[in-house]
């Protein structure tokens, strides 16, 4: 399971926004062997060629957008409609076991949910990023990734989510599944 601490961490970056494709460029290349790997290089073409349209989709789909944002990135808002709900209250008490204190964004943002989960798996806490995974990733991320694709507004949010989709069948395989 620890190789999968660097999909983690390059589904980390993706989330966190596309000025972090230089970080996905630079460890896509690890993982080669991936169902998402062709989908993740399309994804750093489209960032890459056109960075400003890419932002702006980005921006409108998870941060910004006239009338409301249309995929909020946070596990409280999918599990109690509310943003910085006791769900964000959770994982940051599995952080701070940690002595981990988010800086960049929220602490159930999707972002940094997965970075956690990259760290637990790096750190080789396998039972600890299962039980994370099953408690707080699986219970919304599903939902997330179908208001994505319901509501990009362009090719790359929609490869974002189906870059998400994969991964998420992926680590569910792997990690349920396969190792039991």
């Amino acid at each position: 399971m620890k190789s999968l601490s660097t999909d983690f961490k390059i589904f980390s970056f993706l989330f966190l926004s596309p000025r972090y494709i230089k970080e996905v460029k630079g460890l896509v290349e690890e993982i080669t062997d991936k169902p998402y790997y062709n989908t993740l290089k399309q994804i750093i073409q489209l960032a890459e060629s056109n960075y400003d349209k890419v932002a702006t989709e980005f921006t409108s789909c998870f941060i910004n957008d006239y009338k409301h944002v249309k995929c909020p990135p946070y596990e409280s808002w999918y599990r109690e409609r509310t943003v910085y709900g006791i769900s964000a209250q959770r994982v940051l008490e599995e952080y701070i076991k940690y002595g981990i204190y988010p800086k960049k964004q929220l602490a159930d943002h999707i972002s940094t949910e997965l970075e956690f989960v990259s760290f637990l798996l790096f750190v080789e806490q396998e039972d600890e990023a299962r039980k994370f995974i099953k408690e707080h990733i699986v219970s919304w991320v599903p939902k997330l990734i179908e208001d994505i694709l319901a509501n990009s507004k362009g090719e790359y949010t929609k490869l974002l989510g189906i870059a998400l989709k994969q991964f998420l069948d992926y680590t569910i395989q792997t990690i349920f599944v396969v190792n039991r």
